[in-house]
């Protein structure tokens, strides 16, 4: 068995693709279910990961199954519209590497933005309260978190880093002289919604209201809080916002080309300024279309000037490279273990066939040298031990002294 992965991004796809590609809680559970009975044992343990960047599916089990694992996993999402070449298949080394430049930054649209580890452990952590993500894989995706806060902490890959809420506000001081007097809504009040409204606020954007499908307080300072509105106030807000900014979990957008050919209409065609960062789109695309109406969406941000770009490059780099060899060493140690764990189970399974009179004898005589000899002679057609090969490859005094710890605690 091997870590494996696929999985389509920023730079494989457009947003209208990324869309259609959605991991989340219900259809891990559903994933689950169809997993096991289609792989049983051939597939240990799973989880994804869905962010406005990417969208990716790690895996441990059996080497050969990857592309059939795709195959499931894309018929029962109901997926039919992303070209396979949209699609990236990682396995071993590169599979670890690539998890690690994911969580650490370096993958990300954004070089070196630093949302994406928190992004990364909470998939982690939602995958084990569904009881899907566990042994091999949950060891390697601690080891990628290990990996990653090394390449960050031993590089300046986030040297003064531009996050997407960083860029969305970026945007906005690039559009707007004086964004302080702009009346801002945030549509959504997730973790980006949260860092958008902080970042606006610590700029000394202070006019920002936020609709949400629930009633939420939002704490942006000690001393200050904004009241989340609900959903059904979306379309009345929009007649006295000059800024939209969607982050919200939608399966279908929340803002359509009507409402704001309406908004502008009670504006007297004020132009308003949209920036979509859901994945899947919380704006319609048709907006684009409306002449006072200056829509943005995920893909588009990127092409905002990135500070320090030239230097996180370097440090990425030098980030890479520690990547590269901590993985190869997470590998290492990994196969090492699995092979003494193998050869364990070959010696338990050879042992366990004997008598507790035979066990008490060689106990007594303390002479193990005919176990030894059995072991290495023996041609049993076992396909799980391997008729005992690991075993035989050892030299005969670690056998017997295998042998003796094995019988003292019989």
């Amino acid at each position: 068995m091997e870590l494996q992965l696929f999985g389509i991004n920023h730079k494989t796809s457009n947003v209208s693709e990324r869309e259609k590609f959605i991991i989340n809680e219900s259809n891990q559970i559903l994933l689950d279910n169809h997993l096991k009975k289609i792989f049983k044992n051939k597939l240990d343990s799973f989880f994804g990961i869905s962010t406005c960047n990417r969208s990716e599916f790690y895996f441990y089990g059996k080497s050969e199954i990857l592309s059939e694992v795709f195959n499931e996993v894309m018929i029962t999402l109901n997926i039919k519209d992303i070209r396979k070449d949209s699609f990236y298949f990682l396995n071993g080394h590169d599979a670890l590497v690539h998890m690690s430049k994911v969580a650490s930054g370096i993958d990300s649209q954004v070089l070196g933005e630093q949302e994406i580890l928190g992004q990364f452990k909470n998939a982690i952590r939602s995958a084990k309260e569904l009881k899907i993500l566990n042994g091999k894989l949950l060891n390697f995706s601690d080891k990628v978190i290990e990996i990653s806060k090394k390449a960050r902490t031993q590089t300046n890959i986030g040297l003064n880093p531009l996050s997407v809420s960083g860029l969305a506000l970026k945007l906005v001081q690039n559009i707007f002289e004086d964004p302080k007097d702009q009346n801002v809504l945030i549509v959504g009040a997730g973790s980006l919604a949260n860092s958008v409204m902080n970042n606006f606020f610590k700029k000394g954007i202070c006019r920002i209201k936020s609709v949400n499908r629930s009633v939420k307080k939002i704490k942006l300072d000690n001393d200050y809080e904004i009241l989340s509105s609900s959903l059904d106030s979306l379309h009345d807000e929009l007649e006295i916002t000059d800024i939209v900014i969607a982050s919200s979990t939608t399966e279908l957008p929340l803002i359509g080309k009507g409402a704001i050919e309406n908004a502008l209409k009670a504006r007297k065609n004020k132009p308003i300024l949209l920036i979509d960062l859901g994945v899947p789109r919380n704006i319609e695309e048709e907006i684009k279309s409306i002449e006072q109406a200056y829509l943005f969406s995920i893909d588009d941000i990127e092409k905002i000037t990135q500070e320090n770009y030239g230097q996180r490059t370097i440090e990425a780099e030098k980030a890479m490279n520690i990547i590269a060899l901590e993985s190869q060493t997470a590998l290492d140690s990994s196969h090492l273990k699995n092979s003494k764990d193998r050869i364990n189970n070959e010696l338990n399974e050879f042992l366990s066939n004997l008598s507790s009179d035979e066990l008490i004898q060689f106990k007594s005589s303390k002479d193990f040298s005919e176990l030894v000899n059995a072991i290495k002679t023996s041609d049993i057609n076992n396909e799980e031990s391997n008729n005992f090969e690991g075993l035989k490859n050892l030299d005969n005094h670690i056998i017997e002294s295998m042998i003796k710890r094995y019988i003292e605690n019989a």
